[in-house]
C-alpha cells in the first residue's frame, strides 16, 4: 500500500516506508513501503507511504518497527543534468498502548550522480490516538506530531520546527481490499520568511487517498494519490501539487517484503496564471522508479 508522508525535502526525491501491525485472516500483514517525488531542481517532493495500522490480532509486544533500504532512479541518462539516482533508507520505531501510539520516523539518502552528498530527512515524532471504531470495516484515528530540521535544505532555510495535525479514516470492505483517506495540515516555522531569493512555505494542506488490493496472502498492489495546497508567508497561494504512485509488493519470507514501484509528482496550475498542464501517469520529467526491501522488527 502506498500513502503520502511529507518529509520536508524541497529539492530531492526519496524512497521510504512505514510498517504496520500484522493481522490474521487474509490480512496476514499490511505493508508499508514508500516512494517519493521527482528530481527537478526547485520542485517539492512528496512521499507515498502506507499508513494502514488496523490490528486483526493481539500483538505480543507494545514495541514495533521497520527498516527499509531502497534504490531510486529516473529515466534520464546518467550524464544528463536531470538524472537522479540514489540509495535510500528509512526506519520507524513505535510504542503502542491503551492511550494511543508514539512513533519516531527517520531516514536518509545518498545520491550517486552529480557529486551530491548524502542527506537526512526531517525526522517526525508523532502521537496517534486509539482507533475509534464505527463498524467492523470503518475506523478513525487522529494524529499530532512535529517535524524537526534534519535535512540539508531545511537547515539552510533555517527551519525551526513544523507541527502537523492529521486524521486517518480506514475502510476495509473485504479481506482483499483496503482504503484510506487522510487530511493533513502542517505549519512550517522558519527563522526568516525568505531563504535567499525564495519565499518559504508557511501553511501546507494535504489530502491523501490510498487503495490496496491484496492479490494473494503474499502479493499486493497499491495505488496512492495526494493533492497539496500551500501558502507562503505573504499569503500567496502556491501552485497546487499532486503525487500519484503505484506499487507491487511481495512478502517472500516472514516479515520481509520486496517491492517495485513508480511515482509521478507535479503541479496543477491556476487558470488565472496559465493553462492546466493536465495529468499523466508517466512523465519523464517527474517520474521515478524504485526497488525496495523492508524488514519488520
Amino acid at each position: 500500500m502506498t500513502h503520502i508522508l511529507d518529509w520536508n525535502m524541497p529539492t530531492t526525491p526519496v524512497l521510504s516506508s512505514i510498517p504496520i501491525n500484522h493481522g490474521s485472516n487474509k490480512f496476514n500483514y499490511l505493508y508499508c513501503i514508500a516512494i517519493t517525488g521527482f528530481a527537478l531542481l526547485g520542485s517539492t517532493s512528496a512521499y507515498a507511504v502506507n499508513e494502514y495500522e488496523i490490528t486483526r490480532k493481539e500483538v505480543e509486544t507494545n514495541w514495533s518497527g521497520y527498516i527499509n533500504v531502497g534504490f531510486t532512479r529516473n529515466s534520464y541518462d546518467s550524464d544528463t543534468f536531470s538524472a537522479y539516482q540514489a540509495y535510500n533508507f528509512s526506519s520507524r520505531v513505535s510504542y503502542k498502548s491503551d492511550w494511543g501510539s508514539l512513533l519516531l520516523t527517520l531516514g536518509g539518502e545518498k545520491q550517486t550522480l552529480h557529486g551530491k552528498e548524502s542527506s537526512f530527512y526531517d525526522p517526525l515524532l508523532d502521537y496517534r490516538t486509539p482507533f475509534h471504531v464505527f463498524s467492523d470495516t470503518l475506523f478513525l484515528r487522529g494524529s499530532v506530531g512535529v517535524y524537526l530540521p534534519g535535512n540539508h535544505y531545511s537547515k539552510l532555510d533555517r527551519l525551526q520546527y513544523a507541527p502537523r495535525v492529521a486524521g486517518y479514516l480506514y475502510w476495509t470492505p473485504t479481506d482483499s481490499m483496503s482504503f484510506y483517506l487522510s487530511p493533513r495540515y502542517r505549519y512550517n516555522a522558519y527563522q526568516y520568511k525568505t531563504a535567499g531569493q525564495r519565499v518559504l512555505i508557511e501553511h501546507q494542506f494535504d489530502t491523501l487517498a490510498d487503495a490496496q488490493w491484496q492479490i494473494t496472502d503474499s502479493l499486493y498492489f497499491d495505488v496512492t494519490g495526494r493533492y497539496r495546497m500551500s501558502k507562503n508567508y505573504y499569503g500567496r497561494r502556491m501552485d497546487d501539487q499532486f503525487t500519484f504512485a503505484q506499487e507491487l509488493g511481495w512478502e517472500f519470507s516472514s516479515d520481509w517484503v520486496v517491492a517495485i514501484g513508480h511515482n509521478n509528482s507535479g503541479k496543477f496550475y491556476d487558470p488565472e496564471i496559465g493553462p492546466s498542464q493536465g495529468f499523466e501517469v508517466y512523465d519523464k520529467k517527474s517520474s521515478t522508479f524504485y526497488l525496495s526491501l523492508t524488514t519488520y522488527l
